[in-house]
């Protein structure tokens, strides 16, 4: 029972890293509203931007289950 390394296709990759980076950046933005910070596009953009490429980049592969 060897794991192998399967890679996920790349426009599944980029959806991965889009919705985690949208996710993320929200998260973040709902912190510094109830912290009474402003809202800044510039900071919201960063999140979502360097979040997704990370998550994109660290979910390359995945491994699929055994078919016994």
């Amino acid at each position: 029972m060897e794991n192998y390394f399967k890679k996920i296709p790349l426009r599944k990759r980029i959806i991965i890293g889009v919705s985690s980076g949208i996710f993320f950046a929200v998260f973040m933005a709902s912190f510094d509203y109830f912290d009474g910070s402003p809202f800044s596009v510039a900071k919201f953009l960063f999140h979502s931007l360097f979040f997704g490429l990370f998550m994109s980049i660290a979910l390359r592969y995945k491994v699929p289950k055994d078919q016994n």
